[in-house]
């Protein structure tokens, strides 16, 4: 009998999704993965995944939601199912899955870097391997994780928290190149336009696992509910001033250089983290995944730059491959599984059949004829962009040549005609090389990249010059015939007609938009752009012979036919997956959830230390630890339980916690080095050192109380609300 798993995320992630693995005795095991943005076609929705677990479920023909034997979920904040990101705002997610229909037996969760670990090395062919993951935060704000894969067993070696190299990447991508939600890639196709700037200051250290950026951000969470309640709640965490970028002058050099600097420090610290796992595990294998591993650019620096002799790297490695990573872990973990799912490819969408593909041409009424391989490839090399869907779609952010757009990489204008007519989207941003992987090495140094995630120098610029960005380097995509036959036959025959093994391949969409997933999906994006052809599956369509008014008209009908099925599919999901759905009661549970969220985040750190000051002895000694600025709101808020003390003596840091201003606290007796007692009260009084300071007693095996969790902000937040309220950008005036 069949088994199912389900890998999902607890929390309202960005890159939401779904994966379900088919497994049992005497039959092969499948699995079917997708995000939750190419089905509802809204990048980064923050939403429950319905539609992706609805589109696993299909696929198996699962027909109730507890025929899942097991659901297999990461954890944000705290290691429980529901509120795992208690500081967070509660929304939609939070209800459905307070309502979903499954026994809590079935449920498990696990750290979400392990997720990231088991997606990478158990996609591997490594028997053994050093798993690095570095993103932007995940359980308990990690941000460095060192694992060790042997086996079926990943086993944790070391992990960092608070301050790392994803969010430092990330807040100058949105704060101060202005590239928004997920323009990391974004950056890092304008780092190559900067140059050194030694104007430009992002303080960090690299020491063993540690990437410490607390001189140049604040620390992490940098994201709560009170971002949701009004943006001037939302803090600027960089702890400088810069003029945040504009379209119109992105590429000023001030702007060109911070892309630069962000972008060697992160090939610096990749750099350091390979070679600091190798001394750890002595592995000759090592697996990447976590956001940070999107960065092609820093993967090829770690690699060829360290003693490991092969690599792998998830294609999903961002967030939108942890439901696969859960599903894994699940099957080879939990049930013990020995049978080897193996990682072929990338492709792990459905795939449309030839008949539902011509359903949807017939429906669109256009007009379009068979085209084999050849053609095709003719069509690219005589200077025609081509629209191509064929079979599943990938994983991950990267088009591989199912939901491509191709072009000839011959001709010197494709590239800014790409980017300016077809995707709408800023002109620095390069495309890939995908080439046949028996000639790669004459092309790059590079044997084999089949997932877009390594780049290295072009030895032939002039040959393939639109491919190329312009420090001379791609993005290479390797293809063999096993990976994706279709694909391969396309290269073989563009190689047979021009002798250049290489297409341009870039993802089809326009700028803003997911992905493609459907023949619909493919059909309106062709409408959009400036496409010549849009092939659907062997079906070949002449896009430059539609008429303006016939296009406008049909992608009103598509949009329209599209919208109704998003429509129907959210009713569908949710009638299969909960019980006692209440559009009233959800609405009454985001109020309520949204007031528990708001007092753990600026309340409860004020609780804990009026606590803390009344379970202490009268006229008892305390030691304070911490900041100027920190320090001087305590004494605001807490003069008087501060009062009932016989001695406070205080050590403060060098560094404030936010502002620059110091002032002489002279109700405190002063001290010039920190006195170790363990009989001696020590109160940690500073936020962005917090974590520090901790760990820096705890080595000595002396406690020291500290108010603030990782949901926690800072007293300076909550005495800045209390006098301002939403008036003024956080930290914009002095309190």
């Amino acid at each position: 009998m069949a088994k199912y798993i389900l890998g999902i995320q607890s929390y309202a992630n960005h890159d939401t999704g779904a994966c379900i693995i088919k497994f049992g005795n005497n039959i092969k095991p499948e699995l079917v993965a997708i995000s939750e943005e190419r089905l509802i076609r809204k990048k980064y929705p923050y939403t429950f995944p319905l539609h992706s677990i609805l589109y696993c479920m299909k696929h198996f023909k699962i027909k109730k939601f507890k025929n899942i034997d097991l659901i297999v979920s990461d954890w944000i904040r705290e290691k429980k199912w529901h509120r795992s990101g208690p500081s967070y705002n509660y929304q939609e997610f939070d209800y459905i899955k307070e309502k979903l229909d499954i026994k809590k037996t079935k449920l498990i969760q696990i750290n979400h870097h392990l997720a990231h670990a088991a997606s990478t090395f158990y996609s591997s062919e490594f028997k053994s391997s050093a798993i690095l993951i570095v993103d932007g935060n995940g359980s308990d704000v990690e941000t460095n994780s060192y694992f060790l894969g042997y086996g079926k067993k990943i086993k944790l070696l070391k992990n960092y928290k608070y301050h790392g190299l994803g969010a430092a990447y990330g807040a100058v991508t949105k704060q101060i190149l202005n590239l928004g939600t997920g323009g990391e890639g974004k950056t890092m196709g304008l780092a190559p336009y900067g140059r050194f700037n030694k104007k430009i200051k992002i303080n960090y250290e690299n020491k063993n696992i540690k990437t410490d950026f607390k001189n140049f951000m604040l620390r992490m969470p940098n994201s709560d509910v009170l971002n949701h309640i009004h943006p001037n709640y939302r803090a600027n965490t960089i702890r400088q001033k810069v003029k945040k970028a504009e379209k119109s002058n992105i590429m000023n050099r001030l702007y060109r250089d911070w892309a630069f600097m962000i972008q060697n420090i992160t090939e610096k610290t990749m750099r350091h983290l390979g070679n600091d796992i190798y001394k750890i595990t002595k592995s000759k294998n090592i697996c990447l995944a976590g956001g940070v591993a999107l960065n092609s650019v820093a993967n090829e620096k770690l690699f060829s730059k360290s003693k490991f002799k092969d690599i792998f790297i998830f294609p999903a490695c961002a967030d939108a491959g942890i439901p696969y990573g859960l599903a894994l872990w699940g099957y080879y973990n939990y049930f013990k599984q020995s049978k080897k799912i193996k990682f072929d490819n990338a492709y792990t969408g459905i795939n449309y059949k030839e008949i539902e593909i011509k359903k949807v041409i017939k429906l669109s009424g256009l007009k379009y004829k068979k085209i084999n391989d050849k053609e095709i490839a003719n069509l690219i090399s005589n200077g025609k962009v081509i629209g191509f869907f064929n079979g599943k779609s990938e994983y991950g952010p990267r088009a591989l040549g199912n939901r491509s757009i191709l072009a000839d990489p011959r001709r010197k204008y494709m590239r800014d005609y790409i980017n300016k007519h077809i995707k709408h989207r800023e002109f620095f941003r390069p495309f890939a090389p995908a080439i046949l992987e028996e000639k790669s090495n004459d092309y790059f140094k590079i044997k084999k990249s089949p997932f877009m995630l390594r780049v290295a120098k072009c030895k032939y610029k002039n040959k393939i010059p639109s491919a190329m960005h312009i420090d001379n380097t791609a993005r290479v995509q390797t293809v063999n015939k096993k990976q994706n036959p279709r694909f391969y036959s396309i290269l073989k025959n563009f190689n047979l007609i021009t002798g250049i093994p290489v297409v341009l391949n870039t993802s089809f969409n326009d700028a803003g938009e997911p992905l493609i997933e459907t023949p619909t999906d493919a059909i309106i994006s062709a409408l959009r752009t400036n496409l010549d052809y849009l092939i659907l599956g062997n079906n070949s369509i002449q896009l430059n012979l539609i008429a303006k008014i016939t296009k406008k008209k049909l992608l009103s009908k598509l949009l329209n036919i599209r919208e109704k099925k998003i429509y129907r599919d959210s009713k569908l999901s949710i009638k299969l997956l909960t019980k006692s759905y209440s559009k009233i009661e959800k609405k009454k549970k985001i109020l309520e959830g949204n007031k528990k969220a708001v007092k753990r985040v600026l309340k409860d750190p004020i609780l804990r230390m009026k606590n803390y000051f009344k379970k202490l002895k009268k006229n008892s000694k305390l030691f304070i630890i911490g900041t100027n600025d920190h320090t001087r709101t305590l004494i605001k808020i807490f003069k008087k339980d501060l009062s009932k003390f016989k001695s406070i003596k205080y050590f403060e840091l060098k560094n404030n916690d936010i502002y620059q201003n110091k002032k002489k606290i002279k109700i405190f007796d002063k001290l010039n080095s920190i006195k170790y007692n363990k009989n001696n009260n020590y109160f940690i009084s500073t936020f962005q050192y917090s974590e520090e300071i901790k760990y820096h007693f705890s080595k000595k095996r002396i406690n020291a109380f500290n108010a603030y969790d990782n949901c926690s902000r800072s007293i300076i937040d909550y005495a800045f609300i209390k006098k301002y309220n939403n008036k003024f950008k956080m930290y914009q005036k002095i309190i």
